[in-house]
C-alpha cells in the first residue's frame, strides 16, 4: 500500500508542476501572439473600410446613421485593441529586460554603487524593488492580453449580430410590417436599460445585502447577457467577474483602462480619415456647390477604392469630349421603383432573351431617373452599362460633347431623381481649355 502511495504521489503533483511551468513560460507565447496580433489588428482597418463601403452601397440613406454606429464603434474597438497590443508588446519586452537584469544584479547595491552612499540610499527609498516591478509588469501584461481578446470577441459578435439584423430587417421589410421587425431590437434595449437600472440600485450600499434585489440583479444580468452576447455570454461574464471581484486589489487597472481608451480614441480619429465613415453622417458635404471634391476627378482620386460620386476625367479638360461615369448603388433598386415600376419577366422567352430584355429595360430605367445638366442646360447623353476598372463598381458611362461649353469654368450637374421628391445631385466643376 505504501509503495502504491509513493508511486501515485508524483502523478498527483505532476499536473500542478506542469501548470505552474506553463504559467511561468506563458510570456513566450504572449510575446509571439502579441507581435502577430499587432500585424493582424492593423489589417482589420481594411475590414472597417470595406464594411463602410458596403453599408454605403447597400443601405438606404435613411439608415446610414445605423451603419455609421456599427463601423465607428468597430473602428474604436480596433483602435483600442491596437493600443493594447502595442503597449503589451513593449511592457512584455520591458519585463524581459527586467528579468535579465535581475539574473545579473538581484537587487540594488550600496557597496558597488558609482554614486555616493547618501545619494544612493535616498534614491533607493523612492524606487520600487526589482522583483516587485517584475511581478507588477507581468501581471499587467497578462491582464492586457486577456482583456484585449475579450474586447475582440465581444465586438466581432455584436457587429455580426447587428449587421445580420440590419440585413434581415431590409430583406423582410417588404413582407412584414416594420414595427414587428423592431421587436427584437426593443427587447434588447429594454433588457439593457433594466440591467443598467438594477445595477445602480443593487450596488448601493444599503441594498448590497438584500437577497431579493441581488437575486433579481443576477437574473436580469444573466438574461441580458444571454440576449446580447449569445453563446459567448459565459466567457464574457467570467472575465468581467474576474476583474470585478478583484477590483479592490487592482484599482490601478482603472488608470490603465483610461490610457487604452484615450489612445484608442486618438488612433480612431487618425484612421477615420482613411475611410468613408464620415460620408455616412456628412454626405451633404459632397453636394456643396462652393467646394471642389477631389473624388469627382480620375486624376485626383487614384487613392480611392470606392467612388461616392460621379467621376469625370479631370478638373481641367482640353478635349472636346468629356467622359462621365455615374455609379449605381445597390440601394437604388428599391428607390427607383417609383420611376421605373416593377419588372416582370416573360416566361415564354429563353433565359438569354430574358437577360437581354432585363438589361435593356434597366438601361432605360437608368435614363429615366438620371439627369445631366451642363451650365444649367439639360443634355441627353447616350448611356451604356459600365464596370469601373479600378473600383469594380457598376454604373453607367456617357460621353458629353463640349462644343457648347464655356471656355474657362463650367458646372456639370448630375442628378438622380427617384420620385416622391427624393433627389440627389452632384455639382462637378471643371475648367474647359480647348486645344
Amino acid at each position: 500500500m505504501e509503495s502504491q502511495k509513493i508511486q501515485g504521489k508524483p502523478e498527483i503533483e505532476k499536473p500542478k508542476k506542469w501548470l505552474q511551468k506553463l504559467k511561468d513560460e506563458s510570456w513566450e507565447a504572449e510575446l509571439l501572439v502579441s507581435a502577430i496580433a499587432i500585424f493582424g489588428i492593423f489589417q482589420l482597418f481594411k475590414v472597417i473600410d470595406w464594411s463602410t463601403n458596403k453599408f454605403i452601397d447597400i443601405l438606404p440613406p435613411s439608415q446610414y446613421m445605423i451603419g455609421y454606429s456599427i463601423v465607428f464603434i468597430g473602428l474604436l474597438a480596433i483602435s483600442i485593441l491596437v493600443s493594447m497590443f502595442v503597449i503589451h508588446f513593449f511592457l512584455r519586452a520591458y519585463w524581459i529586460g527586467l528579468v535579465g537584469l535581475n539574473s545579473v544584479f538581484p537587487d540594488y547595491s550600496l557597496k558597488d554603487s558609482a554614486y555616493s552612499e547618501i545619494y544612493t540610499e535616498k534614491l533607493i527609498e523612492i524606487l520600487p524593488k526589482l522583483k516587485d516591478s517584475i511581478q507588477k509588469v507581468d501581471e499587467l501584461c497578462s491582464v492586457i492580453f486577456s482583456a484585449a481578446f475579450t474586447i475582440l470577441l465581444l465586438y466581432l459578435y455584436m457587429a455580426l449580430l447587428a449587421s445580420v439584423y440590419l440585413f434581415l430587417f431590409n430583406l423582410l421589410s417588404e413582407y412584414i410590417p416594420y414595427y414587428f421587425l423592431l421587436i427584437p431590437l426593443a427587447i434588447l434595449v429594454i433588457a439593457y436599460i433594466l440591467q443598467m437600472i438594477i445595477s445602480v440600485i443593487a450596488n448601493i450600499k444599503a441594498y448590497k445585502q438584500n437577497k431579493v434585489i441581488q437575486t433579481l440583479y443576477f437574473k436580469i444580468v444573466k438574461i441580458a447577457s444571454l440576449l446580447m452576447f449569445g453563446p459567448l455570454y459565459k466567457s464574457i461574464l467570467q472575465i468581467s467577474m474576474i476583474f470585478g471581484s478583484n477590483f479592490k486589489k487592482k484599482k490601478g487597472l482603472i488608470a490603465l483602462i483610461v490610457i487604452f481608451l484615450f489612445s484608442g480614441i486618438f488612433i480612431a480619429l487618425f484612421q477615420i480619415s482613411n475611410t468613408n465613415i464620415l460620408y455616412l453622417v456628412t454626405k451633404e458635404v459632397y453636394f456643396d456647390k462652393t467646394e471642389i471634391y477631389a473624388g469627382y476627378y480620375t486624376t485626383e482620386n487614384q487613392h480611392m477604392n470606392f467612388l461616392l460620386a460621379p467621376e469625370i476625367t479631370s478638373d481641367i479638360v482640353t478635349s472636346k469630349t468629356l467622359k462621365l461615369f455615374i455609379p449605381i448603388f445597390s440601394h437604388e433598386e428599391k428607390m427607383r421603383q417609383n420611376s421605373c415600376g416593377t419588372y416582370k419577366e416573360n416566361p415564354d422567352k429563353s433565359k438569354l432573351e430574358q437577360r437581354k430584355e432585363r438589361r435593356s429595360r434597366l438601361l432605360d430605367c437608368y435614363k429615366k431617373y438620371h439627369q445631366v445638366f451642363l451650365n444649367n442646360e439639360k443634355i441627353a447623353p447616350d448611356y451604356m452599362r459600365y464596370y469601373h476598372p479600378r473600383t469594380h463598381q457598376f454604373g453607367i458611362v456617357c460621353y458629353i460633347n463640349l462644343s457648347d461649353a464655356n471656355k474657362g469654368k463650367n458646372i456639370l450637374m448630375v442628378k438622380k431623381e427617384y420620385g416622391n421628391g427624393n433627389t440627389t445631385e452632384w455639382p462637378i466643376s471643371f475648367q474647359y481649355v480647348p486645344q
